[in-house]
């Protein structure tokens, strides 16, 4: 580790009035108390944009490649035009940025106060520096060479989401890099753990696009990379109703962006946080399309791998749009490349979490948990940790959704119940046997054409018995066949011998109309 670690956990030149002293525990190990001492400086850079949300262990990791400098006044940092090689924390005094346009006459100048960050982009571009800064006052600054971080990067690549943060607050700043390949960047839609989607307008077209930018974490694992630029390119080809349009992809501050159809509506996961208990024909709906997504892609090879209400989005019009394609996987794969597990572990198959070949059914699986908590508002498999929940996942079977609220309809229950069977041969066959189970239920009005069929029987009083056996046989049958519904029979006399007067007299009967 860099001695700055060590200056930064005794407090460096910070004002100790305002900055939360941690009290040192005693450690026999050398290499704890030296950990200990990096996470405690990290705390010092919680406040600045570039660092918040980070983990501490991150940070403690940035932190143990910093050095430390001082620069007296009207001293050099980083000229304009020079090759960027280094990022800089500001840890105390003020630095002044100056532009030179080209005609030699100072364009922008202005001042920025500790604790601040500049020189970032020299991480992740390999641009000239855009500015001079110089000190305003004596300073101290702390220095990361852009070699030694792609070193921690490559061995720890979690540690890269630090440029992720970077990259996201120099988009959105008033005077920062607004722009994307040919998007203009104007604002933010949302984050998660592995992405950061922006609101992006096409200069030429005009119109808005969603434009997620992937965590520099995942960049850094090359196994990652690699399987992006072979299933991006199935991903865009999906064109589905139901499914989020890709329309271009970017790379650029050493990142990969993906630009999407921007969406108006809310994701099914903030829906479900809020309580809300939809009707059950709109939840048939939901499932119906959802499985009509994954049947398509299915189809094309494609397993999604994180079916979860984050990755719903519901439109203004109520229709279902699948998102997160990212980490699919061709169905002839295992988990990837190096057989790490990609998903979420409340979500996710046995199979996924074993490391076993996946095909649709995994998906599958992932879908009947979804179910269980967009009927229930809970997840069926809790646990204090990621092994607990996957235990959980491997050997218990999901509960039954009646037991937290018992208005669930019959049918949904049975859809639940068999896409979470544990092993896959017990699940539905593929994504599109699922979707017909439910269409066909009694309060759902499907817009989808169906067939219906009427039989009508005429038999003797003497065979009452063989005919209705034989009639509770075939519905028996019948109801055991996905996408299939019978209504009811019932028994009505035969009075055909009384009405149809032009004819012969016939004897009188029993008939059953199915």
């Amino acid at each position: 580790m860099s001695t700055s670690a060590t200056s930064l956990a005794n407090g460096g030149n910070q004002d100790a009035s305002k900055t939360q002293v941690l009290k040192r525990p005693q450690f026999a190990n050398t290499v704890k108390a030296v950990l200990w001492a990096a996470e405690e400086a990290a705390q010092n850079w919680m406040e600045l944009p570039a660092f918040a949300g980070l983990p501490a262990d991150v940070l403690a990791r940035v932190v143990g490649v910093l050095e430390p400098a001082e620069l007296q006044l009207g001293e050099t940092l980083m000229k304009q035009g020079d090759q960027g090689d280094a990022l800089y924390i500001l840890e105390s005094g003020t630095l002044r940025i100056t532009f030179e346009a080209p005609d030699g006459q100072v364009a922008v100048e202005r001042t920025i106060e500790a604790p601040a960050v500049v020189g970032e982009m020299a991480l992740v571009t390999g641009e000239n520096r855009s500015a001079t800064v110089t000190a305003a006052v004596a300073s101290r600054v702390l220095r990361m060479e852009k070699p030694e971080f792609e070193r921690l990067c490559r061995e720890h690549p979690y540690t890269a989401i630090f440029l992720t943060c970077l990259v996201g607050e120099r988009l959105l700043e008033n005077k920062g890099i607004r722009r994307v390949g040919k998007y203009q960047v104007v604002g933010r839609l949302g984050s998660g753990g592995m992405a950061t989607v922006f609101e992006a307008i096409h200069p030429g077209l005009g119109h808005a696009v969603a434009l997620k930018m992937l965590s520099h974490a995942l960049v850094f694992d090359p196994s990652f990379a690699d399987h992006f630029g072979r299933e991006g390119r199935l991903v865009a080809q999906l064109n589905h109703d139901n499914i989020v349009r890709v329309l271009d992809t970017e790379e650029a501050y050493g990142t990969r962006f993906i630009v999407m159809e921007k969406l108006s509506g809310d994701v099914l996961d903030h829906i479900v946080k809020r309580g809300e208990k939809l009707p059950w024909s709109q939840v048939r709906r939901i499932l119906i399309e959802i499985a009509e997504a994954l049947a398509y892609s299915h189809a094309r090879g494609l397993v999604h791998r994180d079916i979860k209400p984050a990755n719903v989005f519901m439109t203004e019009d109520k229709r279902v749009k699948l998102l997160d394609f990212g980490i699919a996987v061709e169905t002839d794969m295992a988990l990837d490349d190096e057989g790490k597990i990609i998903g979420t572990p409340y979500y996710m198959s046995p199979e996924q979490i074993l490391g076993h070949q996946l095909d649709g059914r995994s998906d599958l699986y992932s879908l009947g948990i979804l179910t269980f908590e967009l009927c229930t508002h809970e997840l069926p498999f809790v646990a204090d940790t990621v092994q607990g929940v996957f235990s959980k996942q491997l050997t218990q079977d999901v509960p039954d959704p009646r037991l937290l609220d018992p208005d669930i309809p019959d049918d949904i229950v049975e859809f639940i119940t068999h896409c979470t069977a544990k092993r896959k041969e017990e699940r539905y066959s593929c994504a599109a046997e699922a979707a017909d189970s439910l269409r066909l239920s009694g309060d759902f009005n499907s817009a989808d054409p169906v067939e219906m069929s009427n039989i009508s029987i005429n038999y003797l009083p003497s065979r009452r018995v063989q005919v209705q056996q034989i009639i509770r046989e075939a519905m028996e049958r019948l109801n055991k066949l996905r996408g299939v519904r019978v209504f009811g029979s019932h028994e009505v006399e035969d009075r055909t011998s009384e009405e149809a007067q032009p004819r012969a007299p016939r004897s009188k009967g029993d008939a059953v109309e199915i």
